[in-house]
């Protein structure tokens, strides 16, 4: 009963909020291939890899994994051979055991019409639930348990009874006292044995659940400074941050060290990008632009110093706010409330720019990795002029449940933070392409035709915010879908 208990303590674990898998889309020198990596619910567990390739050209895959940082990311094991599949020739799967926590990548060797070639893909890894005993396998073992402590009691009384007496001889009514003396004391040795086997799988179970306490995600406390500022700090009720500090070493990702992401809840009408500036105190600042009053639900995706991404999460109630006009890489969007679920594939911006979301008439299905393909167009419906990089990326898109328990920032590379994609490429070497970034490349052409791959994690209602760059400008479409 108290596993049990300790069971409903449990919280999720996602590197964003409530979408806990990888994707990515890039190249393994010549070969573009589409990954998808399926994190256990518990670790240690298994990891289902998906790799497709986008030619004919790759006859052999294999995978193995490795922490993304630290001595041990310098000893990969064995790759396992992955498997083609024989109705799709151009997919690849393979299952991956993360034994460990925090952040690691998966290694992806390929050969092919063009020779060998490798990829990296970081992965977090992490618990997002404590898993129930089923009941007959936790009857079955109660049974085996019961009957091996009455055999061994048994042997251990017949042993004191009768070991001494020669073949044929009576048993004595002494005998008799001592074997059940032993018996009784044998009852007593393996009463205590279950106790404390008992208590040792309790306290493993309370341990299990001060770990994975850890990655469920952390939370903000928010407060106004100034009138217009918001400060962002370590919630000082949040355990995690006390004992690991995530805050304290962090990397820099598409060039902030903080993506901090407000959403007007519950309508989702309205979404600001901002990226707050460290304070001498280690608190990090955010200059607020002029804001709606309301109840404003609050994510900040950062990246720590060993490659594991982190989504921190609060809410903050705030009044009318006259701030100041977005500059730099801060960007706004608005949209009618979300209210009846529906499906939208075209948004008109204010200058009457097009966007569309070129998807197939299918209903959208929770957990399948798929390609997301938008379209920028003019007020002519032809393809839009002048996209421009927008903080490295071609794009950015910030998908969210009805109920906010969904939050995924991606981009056309997939999930993945640039951050430790850049460390997965450093062991990798040259033949490992970082799709839809460079962030050295300012004057980088960039197609109206935006994709992204994701995977919905969960039916229900969503809200795509789509952010693009043109013509100095940062625009924000945005879609809703249902997945079933």
């Amino acid at each position: 009963m108290l596993a049990l208990t300790v069971l409903l303590f449990a919280f999720p674990a996602d590197a964003h909020v409530g979408s806990p898998n990888v994707f990515y889309e890039g190249d393994a020198g010549p070969y573009h291939l589409f990954v998808t990596v399926n994190v256990p619910a518990v670790i240690p567990g298994v990891a289902d890899v998906q790799i497709r390739a986008d030619s004919d050209d790759v006859r052999q895959v294999s995978t193995a994994v490795t922490r993304l940082a630290g001595a041990g990311s310098k000893y990969a094991p064995v790759p396992d051979a992955a498997k083609r599949s024989v109705i799709d020739p151009h997919l690849f799967t393979s299952s991956l055991w993360l034994m460990e926590y925090g952040s690691m990548r998966v290694v992806i060797n390929v050969a092919g019409a063009h020779g060998p070639a490798q990829m990296s893909v970081p992965v977090p890894s992490a618990a997002r639930k404590m898993l129930p005993m089923p009941r007959a396998l936790g009857a079955l073992l109660l049974t085996l348990a019961i009957i091996l402590a009455i055999g061994a009691i048994s042997i251990v009384g017949a042993a004191a009874r009768e070991s001494r007496l020669a073949p044929g001889d009576p048993v004595t009514p002494e005998l008799k006292r001592r074997g059940l003396r032993a018996t009784a004391i044998a009852a007593g040795i393996v009463a205590t044995l279950f106790y404390l086997a008992f208590a040792w799988w309790n306290s493993d179970a309370q341990n299990y659940a001060a770990i994975t306490a850890l990655f469920k995600p952390p939370k903000l406390a928010l407060s106004i400074v100034d009138g217009n500022r918001l400060a962002i700090r370590p919630s000082s009720t949040d355990t995690a941050w006390l004992k690991y500090k995530v805050m304290d070493g962090i990397l820099p990702d598409h060039g902030h060290l903080v993506h901090l992401f407000l959403v007007h809840a519950p309508a989702l009408d309205r979404i600001w990008h901002l990226h707050p500036t460290r304070q001498p105190d280690g608190s990090f600042v955010a200059a607020l632009p002029s804001i709606e009053p309301g109840t404003y639900s609050v994510f900040a995706d950062i990246v720590d110093k060993s490659g594991f991404p982190w989504t921190l999460v609060g809410s903050i109630d705030l009044p009318q706010i006259t701030g100041t006009p977005l500059s730099g890489d801060d960007s706004g969007g608005n949209a009618p409330a979300m209210t009846s679920p529906t499906d939208s594939a075209i948004d008109v911006l204010d200058d009457g720019t097009h966007v569309v979301w070129h998807r197939d008439s299918a209903a959208l299905r929770a957990n399948v990795p798929m390609i997301l393909r938008f379209e920028v167009q003019d007020q002519n419906g032809k393809p839009a002029t002048g996209m421009e990089p927008y903080m490295g990326m071609a794009a950015h898109a910030e998908i969210m449940s009805a109920d906010l328990q969904v939050f995924a920032h991606i981009h056309p590379s997939g999930s993945v933070p640039m951050a430790a994609l850049m460390m997965a490429s450093a062991k990798s070497g040259a033949s490992d392409s970082m799709a839809g970034m460079n962030m050295s490349d300012t004057n980088l052409t960039i197609s109206p035709e935006l994709s992204m791959p994701y995977g919905f994690p969960k039916p229900g209602h969503y809200r795509i915010f789509l952010q693009f760059k043109r013509a100095d400008k940062i625009e924000t479409a945005h879609f809703d879908t249902v997945v079933n």
